[in-house]
Order: structure tokens, then sequence, then C-alpha cells
């Protein structure tokens, strides 16, 4: 996994450090078995092209890393922190084609980034329910169970929930589960009127539902942008 990034301070350009550097290339001939190695070192080639100037490690800091679009696409865009201990920096990784490395440049600003509020995932849960219930509950029953779902989501924090997966397919969004007192809450709206036992089928829908992205499962969407900060210019930073 990446960690670390050789840095230029005086053009401002980056590089990634790890063995992926050393990787060779190839020059194909007719017959495969006759391919050439090429020798390859991106790290001593970055150097010998920034040779005088004043270069260093800076390292990502953990759990800043965000982006968005789907987890395997190597072409998406990705920013996050990194600190030589002194300054921290803003960085956008892109690729911008599959068989091209990638590149990391420094972008001017901090990145701001949160969890939304939890969302329920209203239709899904509605279809779940007629699958599953809908010879066994009242399709009015049924209805006031998604809006009791959606009246206790309303007052919930995503701090309040436990994380249970993200979305393979946005890596902006992720999964909250509801807590016992959460699926409490939501029978006791129902139970005045609702008879025993279909609030125990209900009760046994939500606990067969709270797994991965489950329809039980709060639905949390982070948001980030960048705060734009003034360029510094990388030749007033003296070691």
């Amino acid at each position: 996994m990446l960690t670390t990034l050789l840095r230029c301070y005086d053009c401002n350009r980056l590089l990634s450090l790890g063995p992926h550097n050393r990787a060779p290339g190839w020059s194909a001939r007719v017959d495969p078995a006759e391919d050439l190695e090429i020798p390859w070192d991106d790290e001593e080639d970055f150097r010998l092209i920034h040779a005088g100037h004043r270069l260093g490690e800076v390292r990502i800091r953990e759990g800043t890393a965000i982006g968005k679009g789907c987890w395997g696409d190597p072409t998406r865009a990705i920013w996050f922190e990194a600190t030589d201990g002194r300054e921290t920096i803003l960085v956008r990784r892109h690729r911008m084609r599959i068989d091209r490395p990638a590149v990391y440049e420094v972008i001017p600003g901090r990145l701001v980034s949160g969890p939304g509020a939890p969302e329920v995932q209203a239709r899904d849960l509605r279809r779940q329910l007629d699958f599953d219930l809908g010879d066994k509950v009242p399709a009015t029953i049924r209805g006031r169970f998604v809006a009791a779902v959606e009246e206790v989501a309303a007052g919930l924090f995503a701090e309040d929930l436990e994380n249970v997966g993200a979305d393979p397919q946005d890596a902006l969004v992720e999964y909250a589960r509801l807590g016992e007192d959460n699926r409490a809450q939501i029978l006791d709206r129902l139970r005045d009127s609702v008879p025993e036992e279909i609030l125990r089928r209900l009760h046994r829908f939500m606990i067969e539902n709270m797994q991965g992205n489950d329809v039980m499962n709060l639905r949390l969407r982070k948001s980030f942008f960048i705060r734009e900060q003034e360029v510094r210019n990388p030749q007033a930073r003296r070691a």
C-alpha cells in the first residue's frame, strides 16, 4: 500500500515510492519468447531530473483519502493529505488512461469532508417488505413501518451508528446499522394499533436485513470540497 511520496520542493512535483518504480519495461518481438526486458527505475530518473533541487519525503495521512466513482476504477481521481512533519499538503492522484502511470500533483487548499445525514433506503425497503411480508402484513402497516423508520433515522447522526461497510460501486457511500434501541423505537411507534404477532414479524424482518447494504441499514453519503488557500511559492520554503 502506498504510504510515502518523494517531493521536489522547488518544482512541486511528486513521485510515489515503492518497488513498482523498478518494474521493467518490455520491447515486443515477433517471438514473445525473445521479448527484450528494459530496466527501469522511476525514482532514479526523478532524482536525476531534480538533481540540485530540494527533495524530501512526505507521508500520506491515514484516513484522509477520498474520491468519487467506483473503488475498482484505476482512473478515478483521489485526493488525500500528506505531510513531512512540518507542512501538510493536499495531493490529487489521477491517471489519464489505464495503461499510463498515476500522476500526483499538489493542490493549493485543504480538504474538507464529512458524512452526510443518514438516509433510509425507502424504495428498496418497501420492495423488500412487499416481497417478504406482502401476504402476512397489511399494506397500511407496511407503509406505517417505513414511515417509522424514517422518523427514527431523522433524529440520528452518523456518529450514532455502527458502520457496516462501503458501497463497491460508489466510494462516497457507506452503510450504517441501526442500534437495538433504534429498532425498539421503530416498533414502539406502531405498538398502539398493530397486533403483537405482526410486530414480531416486523422485528424478525429488521434482524434479517441488517448486513452490509441490506435495506434496514442506513446510507451515509460522504461529501467533500477543497477550501482554497493562498498559493504558496515553494521557492520561498527553506529547509
